[in-house]
């Protein structure tokens, strides 16, 4: 397994807060994770893994920029959960994943966004 760049401090926050979705025939979701801390200088994501399944479409943003997709797999599979941002994503305050089912049957998946939460002393 690749190691996170950056690496987390001690004070940090580790965030892996799964959700699950069910998207109709061709309709979509997004998810979106905010800052919980007060103290919050930003996170660092190296993972975000989604079920992947044919007929989809991933994207994801932070802060507003998308940093990945449209792609028609998602940066990893719920079921390898790799880094898959190597150095990691850092942002402020706002991850956005969109997931769409592009199929003509009802789905369910999950997405999970593994990383951390910097508390302090973040450069």
């Amino acid at each position: 397994m690749t190691d996170v760049v950056p690496a987390p401090s001690a004070d940090d926050i580790p965030v892996n807060e799964p959700v699950t979705v069910d998207i109709g025939a061709g309709q979509q979701a997004t998810v979106t994770y905010t800052a919980r801390q007060r103290t919050n200088e930003g996170f660092v994501l190296p993972t975000v893994a989604v079920s992947k399944r044919s007929q989809s479409s991933y994207e994801i943003s932070a802060d507003d920029e998308q940093i990945y997709g449209p792609a028609g797999i998602p940066p990893t599979d719920i079921d390898d959960l790799a880094v898959c941002f190597v150095p990691a994503y850092e942002f402020e305050q706002e991850l956005e994943v969109q997931v769409t089912n592009l199929s003509d049957t009802s789905r369910e998946y999950h997405i999970q966004p593994m990383g951390y939460e910097r508390v302090g002393g973040g450069e």
